[in-house]
């Protein structure tokens, strides 16, 4: 079919399948899901060498794909991340970031049951539990016996909490599911802002203080995106429920009122003088579609914004299917916009949600 004729998803799962993303941690892992999300035939088995890849590439540790991500020291343009604390971290890998491409390996585990997935997916998940933690329980972001420091970043909900809640259905483990609750709730305790019900970046234990404190739009797509994804798989009677759904409705309300006439929402989502930004739009709009369709937001009061969130977006996604004004890593107040293999996969992720 020429490329005028097709639809803004089939354009941009066509670009997302043409890229070169093997090895890129977090972003292979939202890559994948995207590509599972949209479903066609050319998509999944896409999805299906990417997540054997990351599974024949598991390092002694259990990190999928090679093993952790990137130093941080290649966040060299957001001058909101204090040059003493990067020194400290700078040759640091991340902890949790591969996990993200757990999702993808438990999915191929339910679609053949070859026990390779779900041996890889239990690797992943003890090598995330044995990481020293905070005080209260929760995982840092990078190794802190490297790092000096334990961090907390609202990214790790996304990239942990969904493949914990998964593995714990696949794998018939309660102590899993236990696991993807508590660490939403130990991150929303030092990262969520009292007052506006909004999600902050980076929070470190010792000294007390946020690197990066800003309400980042991305950061808490994250945060709504992580929580809808367990809330669907956590079991109806888990102690923390009521917990996670208090918490899920308070943020999506938080959100909800400023969203941009445009139908986008801000890079910081409470500064419109921001530039409207793509993928924390997406996982807006996602999460509220999650939210209705598992019947725990209002259809006729989120359903609107949902659409209007995708149809924005739509709109931005080019010829040759980039989806484009997408914050760049690590996302914050000064991420340049471009077009990203994640932005990508939430794109198809919210259409799908809508669908």
């Amino acid at each position: 079919m020429p490329a005028d004729e097709l639809t803004p998803v089939q354009r941009a799962a066509s670009y997302l399948r043409s890229l070169d993303i093997d090895g890129q941690s977090w972003i292979t892992g939202v890559a994948i899901n995207g590509l599972l999300a949209e479903g066609g035939d050319e998509s999944v088995e896409r999805a299906k060498r990417l997540v054997d890849t990351a599974v024949a590439t598991q390092n002694d540790a259990g990190q999928l794909s090679y093993g952790p991500s990137y130093p941080i020291e290649v966040f060299s343009h957001g001058r909101e991340y204090e040059a003493s604390w990067e020194l400290t971290v700078k040759k640091c890998m991340n902890t949790n970031n591969s996990t993200a491409i757990g999702h993808g390996v438990l999915d191929f585990y339910d679609r053949t049951g070859e026990d390779r997935y779900l041996d890889a997916a239990e690797r992943a998940y003890e090598s995330l539990l044995s990481f020293e933690r905070t005080e209260d329980g929760g995982i840092p972001h990078h190794d802190p016996e490297l790092a000096g420091i334990k961090s907390l970043w609202i990214d790790s909900v996304y990239m942990m909490c969904p493949f914990l809640a998964r593995y714990g259905e696949a794998a018939g483990d309660a102590d899993a599911f236990d696991e993807a609750v508590d660490q939403i709730l130990i991150h929303a305790a030092h990262l969520r802002d009292g007052h506006t019900g909004l999600f902050r970046h980076i929070w470190v234990e010792q000294p007390n203080h946020y690197p990066q404190g800003a309400f980042w739009a991305r950061g808490n797509g994250w945060a709504a995106a992580a929580s809808a994804d367990v809330l669907e798989r956590l079991p109806e009677d888990h102690p923390k429920r009521d917990d996670l759904l208090d918490l899920f409705r308070s943020h999506c309300e938080a959100l909800l009122p400023l969203q941009d006439g445009s139908g986008f929402w801000h890079n910081l989502v409470d500064d419109p003088h921001t530039p409207l930004e793509s993928s924390g739009t997406l996982m807006f709009a996602y999460a509220f579609a999650r939210g209705i369709d598992l019947g725990i937001l209002d259809e006729e009061t989120y359903r609107q914004p949902a659409e209007d969130g995708l149809a924005a977006v739509s709109r931005v996604v080019g010829d040759e299917g980039a989806v484009n004004r997408v914050a760049g890593p690590p996302g914050g107040p000064e991420a340049p916009l471009t077009d990203t293999p994640y932005g990508q996969g939430w794109f198809l992720m919210a259409a799908a949600a809508l669908d």
